[in-house]
């Protein structure tokens, strides 16, 4: 698929967004969008998460069935929806403040395939909350940072959906594996910071389960 005026436009506008809410690369809109907030917010929608384990737990299933180039992209799937659905939606609403310019920034933002243009937002909330560089993990055994991995696996998704790309169990494993990752040690740890638990199928809830 072709980089064309669309895409630039739409990068140079998320460029904006993040120099506004995080000015100098500092998560200072984080600062105003308090801890209580953003649990305020996950907590208004519990049911946040359940496309995306659901998705996880499809891409499990077709791996198991030996289907790779399905599992492959339901776990591609299930990456963009951890990381945008549910980190980067709950960000964008609480930090735009006006409600309609945030329906409208965040239903932009889920429309775009991949997130590689929404990573200085997400970087951001991570620090601020875990203290940790996202840019900086790696999965175990892994020599590329995470958010790369996923970036390549977007890639990967695109090339069986739009070419019929042949994908060896090996790749389609990878795959699942990159997403445990982006479950277990980006979107869990966040949440955890937060003081909220899964539970079975998706739904949060305050507290330990």
């Amino acid at each position: 698929m072709s980089y064309d005026y669309h895409d630039a436009a739409m990068d140079a506008a998320y460029e904006r967004l993040s120099e506004e809410l995080y000015p100098g690369h500092k998560a200072q809109a984080i600062i105003e969008f308090t801890y209580e907030r953003l649990r305020s917010y996950y907590l208004q929608h519990t049911d946040l998460l359940v496309p995306a384990v659901r998705t996880y737990k499809s891409a499990e299933s077709l791996l198991e069935a030996k289907q790779p180039a399905a599992a492959l992209v339901f776990s591609a799937s299930a990456v963009e929806l951890f990381l945008k659905t549910c980190l980067l939606r709950p960000v964008v609403a609480g930090l735009v403040h006006s409600e309609s310019v945030a329906d409208l920034v965040v239903e932009s933002a889920l429309s775009q395939t991949g997130f590689k243009r929404y990573e200085k937002l997400l970087a951001g909330l991570f620090k601020e909350l875990t203290r940790i560089e996202i840019r900086e993990i790696k999965r175990a055994g892994a020599y590329k940072p995470l958010l790369e991995e996923a970036s390549g696996l977007q890639e990967r998704r695109n090339a069986v959906v739009h070419r019929g790309a042949d994908i060896p169990e090996t790749d389609a494993a990878d795959a699942f594996s990159v997403a445990t990752a982006v479950f277990d040690e980006v979107l869990a740890v966040v949440l955890h910071e937060l003081g909220l638990s899964i539970r079975k199928g998706g739904e949060l809830v305050d507290g330990e389960v």
